[in-house]
């Protein structure tokens, strides 16, 4: 068995959406000055950089990443969807519909959008979105999913923020049809996905936040 990061490092500057955004880090005690030990202070919102989305995101009575058990975040039967994606282009269901696994427990969505995020603004102001309809008919159709992953910035296309809004909450609501399908966002998919074997997502546990940064690992039959 192989593995691989399918998430991005933090960096000091980085693409988020609508723009670049700025990581402070500061060292709080340094070796070079005569300290114990190096330690280091980051200052950055929890949906930067690779990150899941979860029901608090938008709803009040909604989980988040603290409230789920360690083995939610492993998904076994992880499918990858591979699909050309315009700018600002909204998945429907239409270009879905007779692409999903019935077994599938993750769904990646794998548009080579990753190759914009070093280059270009393009990645944050241009990317791709999901249609709310999108959340609803797998809700409705397809329980043993419980996440989708994407290789852009935000399920929300910026330029068509409002079907953003609505995409997230059609997604994550906890009181709709079928279970709420959290979002993984910004995922890094340069590797060859065609033998994955699991997905592996592991957020930053903190109470009270909303979502988290999450380190993704897949694992692969050699």
């Amino acid at each position: 068995m192989q593995f691989c990061y399918l998430s991005h490092p933090l960096k000091l500057s980085l693409p988020v959406y609508g723009g670049m955004a700025e990581v402070s880090l500061s060292m709080t005690k340094s070796l070079l000055k005569g300290d114990s030990c190096n330690v280091y202070r980051m200052t950055f919102e929890n949906h930067w950089g690779t990150h899941v989305d979860c029901p608090a995101h938008f709803f009040s009575n909604g989980k988040g990443p603290a409230d789920y058990p360690p083995e939610w975040w492993i998904f076994k039967r992880p499918q990858v969807i591979s699909i050309e994606l315009q700018p600002a282009q909204i998945i429907t269901v239409t270009d879905i519909i007779s692409k999903i696994e019935p077994d599938a427990d993750m769904l990646i969505f794998h548009s080579g959008w990753t190759a914009y995020r070093e280059t270009d603004d393009i990645y944050s102001t241009q990317n791709p979105g999901i249609h709310p309809d999108v959340g609803r008919w797998l809700r409705g159709n397809y329980p043993s999913v419980r996440t989708v992953g994407m290789d852009w910035v935000s399920l929300s296309s910026y330029k068509h923020r409002a079907i953003g809004r609505e995409a997230h909450k059609a997604f994550l609501n906890p009181d709709a049809e079928g279970h709420p399908i959290l979002i993984v966002e910004d995922m890094n998919l340069k590797v060859n996905l065609t033998n994955l074997k699991e997905v592996w997502v592991m957020p930053l546990l903190v109470e009270a936040i909303d979502s988290a940064p999450c380190t993704v690992i897949g694992t692969f039959d050699e």
